[in-house]
């Protein structure tokens, strides 16, 4: 059973739109330095869904081949359709991943309870891994509650986790229906008030620029050093809404941003064309990080 805190890799490119595979080598090799517990790769923040198959899988290897089996991946390999997913699938199985994640097949977000459930079945008949369910209605479209994500556990034994970013249900009760050998990961950055409770832990995109302060964080739990936990809570809230404050403001260019703020040459992110931070706002911005503490000590 993976916990702690999974790191949702970004995926950079250069400036022909091609995945870097320099820079992604160096973020793998950061996060397992900084003793993060896993990576989330070709999520979201991966950009996954904005890539060709080829793209994806090309991804994918990197991250697995520079990763080494120092720490678990979980390739994301959701699609709109499930000849596309099957296939991701089985390349992550074939490379080495310890789990696929899975987003409802998007885009036709009136798919029935038995067509959700089927797509990922398709995914269980295909390869022998764990799956990661990926509840992210505001992007896919299509909404994971507690009651049908347990129906879905009961229908696919293989389900073995779920990351919940922006659902409908209550984070502990998924917790409370799913049995002890499913972790139930949240997207957001708040654990204080959750692990003790069974929370996994999270894989949060506005903090995953600083895993140093969110392993931090994970371990002051996971030892139960409750009075040490509240400052680094309150450290990575700050970090969690100032750059989620940017990431609303300006887009996701905001993230790449404080990726070069860590010494990481992004040259493109996201994958798509998009306008930079202005520079006042991208100042502003590092000021308030470093005036915070939330940042390392150089």
């Amino acid at each position: 059973m993976v916990k702690g805190v999974l790191i949702p890799l970004i995926t950079p490119f250069d400036e022909k739109e091609k995945v870097d595979e320099g820079v992604m080598r160096q973020l793998v090799d950061f996060y397992v330095k900084t003793s993060v517990q896993g990576l989330f790769v070709l999520g979201s923040s991966g950009q996954g869904p904005a890539m060709s198959v080829p793209e994806r899988k090309r991804a994918a290897e990197v991250a697995l081949g520079e990763a080494r089996g120092r720490l678990p991946v979980i390739i994301h390999v959701g699609t709109a359709d499930a000849e596309s997913t099957v296939e991701l699938a089985r390349h992550a199985a074939e490379k080495g991943a310890a789990a696929v994640g899975v987003v409802p097949p998007y885009y036709y977000s009136d798919h029935s309870e038995y067509e959700i459930i089927a797509h990922y079945k398709a995914v269980a008949q295909a390869v022998n891994l764990p799956i990661y369910i990926y509840e992210n209605p505001k992007y896919s479209g299509i909404s994971v509650p507690p009651d049908f994500a347990k129906r879905m556990k009961d229908a696919i034994p293989t389900i073995r986790g779920i990351k919940v970013a922006y659902g409908a249900g209550a984070l502990l009760e998924y917790v409370r229906l799913f049995p002890p050998d499913v972790s139930v990961f949240t997207g957001n950055a708040d654990l204080f008030g959750l692990v003790p409770f069974g929370l996994a832990g999270m894989i949060n995109p506005p903090t995953s620029f600083l895993p140093e302060l969110s392993v931090s964080l994970w371990r002051a739990l996971d030892e139960k050093k409750y009075d040490q936990a509240v400052g680094l809570q309150q450290r990575v809230n700050t970090a969690a809404r100032l750059v989620g404050s940017a990431l609303r403001r300006y887009g996701r260019s905001a993230l790449g941003d404080v990726f070069r703020l860590r010494g990481f040459a992004v040259k493109r992110f996201p994958k798509w064309e998009t306008q930079p931070m202005p520079n006042e706002a991208r100042e502003q911005l590092f000021r308030e990080l470093k005036e915070a503490g939330v940042l390392p000590e150089a």
